[in-house]
């Protein structure tokens, strides 16, 4: 009886570990995946306008 509840406690203790390291990199996960879409916003915004590309898009000469 006393190694079931040692059992128990165990299982207890590490899944309560690993659900803090899945919420972790899950936040880390998302605030990266925010912080690359200010990036691409912030380059989009610094970049001069483009021609239009393509067969018709490029000027002759």
């Amino acid at each position: 009886m006393e190694f079931v509840a040692i059992a128990l406690f165990a299982a207890g203790s590490v899944t309560s570990a690993l659900t803090r390291l899945l919420d972790s990199v899950a936040y880390r996960n998302r605030a990266s995946g925010k912080a690359e879409i200010i990036r691409a916003r912030r380059t989009e915004r610094e970049m001069p306008e483009r021609t239009a590309s393509g067969k018709r898009g490029k000027r002759r000469g």
